[in-house]
């Protein structure tokens, strides 16, 4: 049995547009290579999306749904699909972020990973526990920090980063000593040379960041993603090549209205001079 076999479609919406994919291309007597032309991929990117384990994109629904006059089959199933709760976010994003060759970061209300502060984080992680979001502190502190570590120490090349915090997302998170080492913290890492960190002033209000905070990633294999989230605990995860690349451009965007990189760190050092 082929991890295709194993699929439901009555179960989910992606594994839906998995088995029509697969039924379909049976149906009209094709192979993968021959479906993979049609979609402007090799045939292991089709068994791929047959067995569930990538997502087909609008541009080879469209193309599918053209060439195999479906009425539209492939893209209303995916637009369907993306509209609900993926419950395996977390665990794609963990991926992403330990594997991408590049990452852009934009955040607009608090300091991310990768350029927390075990206090920082931790004090982060305590308004969670305290709430009720979180089971065990120290576990999760400790794992927040192992995947600073695996983010910033990718190996065995390091991840090209690209980061723009919104200066609201300085703001204080903890007491004096915490938010000191906070800024000095960013300062250090500032100066790494696969790190780029700027932050884009209050004055830069309004701006298309203010919506949100996201990540972008360049993947291996010439594959890129994006994601957005989390509020009430739910992100998003965002496969498809086109619009994950608008995530990237809106970054660009972004970045185009900040303190350069000296401006910033000058900024920082004043924030933990005065805090």
């Amino acid at each position: 049995m082929t991890a295709a076999d194993t699929l439901d479609p009555d179960e989910s919406l992606w594994h839906a547009l998995a088995f029509h994919l697969r039924y379909e291309r049976q149906r009209r007597g094709l192979s993968q290579a021959a479906t993979g032309e049609i979609m402007g991929v090799n045939k292991h990117a089709v068994s791929n999306m047959e067995a569930g384990r990538n997502k087909m994109t609008h541009i080879q629904a469209v193309r599918l749904d053209r060439a195999w006059d479906t009425g539209g089959l492939f893209a209303r199933l995916r637009r369907f699909a993306k509209l609900i709760y993926d419950p395996d976010w977390r665990r794609r994003l963990d991926r992403y972020q330990r594997e991408a060759d590049q990452l852009k970061i934009f955040y607009n209300h608090l300091i991310p990973l990768p350029f927390q502060t075990e206090d920082y984080g931790r004090g982060l992680l305590g308004a969670g526990y305290a709430a009720g979001l979180v089971d065990d502190l120290e576990a999760a502190v400790v794992s927040r920090m192992d995947l600073q570590k695996a983010i910033l120490q990718r190996r065995p090349k390091p991840a090209l980063i690209w980061a723009v915090l919104d200066e609201a997302a300085l703001r204080p998170m903890g007491p004096p000593e915490v938010m000191q080492a906070a800024y000095e913290h960013l300062v250090e890492l500032s100066l790494l040379p696969d790190v780029s960190l700027r932050v884009l002033p209050m004055d830069a209000a309004p701006h298309i960041g203010v919506d949100g905070s996201f990540w972008y990633f360049d993947l291996p294999g010439h594959h890129v993603a994006a994601f957005a989230g989390t509020t009430l605990n739910i992100g998003s995860i965002i496969d498809d090549k086109h619009e994950a690349t608008n995530v990237a451009i809106r970054f660009d965007r972004i970045a185009a209205r900040t303190l350069n990189e000296d401006q910033t760190r000058d900024l920082l050092t004043r924030m933990a001079k005065s805090s």
